[in-house]
């Protein structure tokens, strides 16, 4: 079924949990005018190029990536000729919506993200927040909240770009760095994580090697070694256990690591600690 496009900004309809979800495709003659809106929204474009324009400044769009508008901030888009924008929006309403602090953590001022990694969770998040509206099982609403504040999550946990000479490289590298410290278990190597951020590996290893002061084998490790300490001393987990969720897989090669890192076997190090 071919897309229904839109020559006008869509109506925003709120529903009882205290956010909107909207859906727009542009036509190629798209005309929005300036508004400036009595909620913050969240929009992650999918699909065309455009700009973002406020008063102040216009910001390139490039999908897929997300802009939270914060409340009354005055602006409209603008597409390129023959690349119109699609994109799906969350509106909030802060006094009815129950993450309250969360909306002001995350929408107090225009902010983007188009890491990569973290569009791929935001992106599957979306999907499953669509889902949930066009199924209409049982309890939807709760699980669309669900949804939608982890999104907001993933926002707030994003590293703040404060230079805009930053390139974009450096910018995607930066908050690959950030998100390690929350993600060092995930099983993954050097070059999945280049091809992922778009770099070929040496140049990743040279960004990461610059912005980080250490090399990412080394990062890694350190993070889950001091996972592995933090989870012997702490909790009565097996050690298999704790290899599993440091992201070993296998158990001889975590014991040789800790050792070298800690200087004394897992089982040694619990019953000093």
């Amino acid at each position: 079924m071919p897309l229904k496009r839109q020559s006008r900004p869509v109506e925003v309809n709120f529903q009882n949990h205290g956010f909107a979800l909207l859906e727009s495709h542009h036509e190629e003659e798209f005309l929005m005018d300036w508004r400036s809106d009595p909620f913050p929204k969240i929009l992650m474009f999918v699909g065309g190029e455009g700009v973002l324009e406020t008063e102040k400044s216009d910001f390139a769009i490039r999908a897929p990536m997300v802009y939270v508008i914060p409340k009354g901030l005055k602006h409209r888009l603008l597409d390129t000729p023959r690349r119109p924008l699609s994109l799906y929006g969350i509106c909030l309403q802060s006094p009815r919506f129950p993450g309250k602090k969360l909306i002001e953590s995350v929408c107090n001022e225009l902010r983007m993200e188009d890491d990569p990694r973290r569009m791929q969770r935001i992106e599957s998040w979306l999907r499953q927040l669509l889902a949930e509206e066009r199924l209409r099982q049982p309890n939807y609403e709760d699980a669309q909240l669900c949804l939608v504040t982890w999104i907001m999550l993933e926002l707030a946990r994003t590293p703040r770009n404060d230079s805009i000479h930053i390139s974009k490289s450096q910018h995607r590298v930066q908050s690959y760095i950030a998100s390690l410290e929350q993600e060092f278990w995930k099983n993954e190597d050097i070059d999945s994580v280049a091809r992922t951020l778009g770099l070929s590996r040496r140049r990743f290893t040279q960004l990461f090697r610059q912005l980080a002061d250490e090399s990412w084998q080394k990062r890694v490790t350190r993070l889950r070694m001091n996972y592995a300490a933090d989870l012997l001393r702490n909790t009565t987990l097996s050690i298999r256990s704790v290899v599993f969720e440091c992201g070993y897989q296998d158990l001889s090669h975590f014991y040789r690591v800790f050792k070298q890192t800690h200087g004394s076997s897992p089982g040694i190090f619990r019953s000093d600690s």
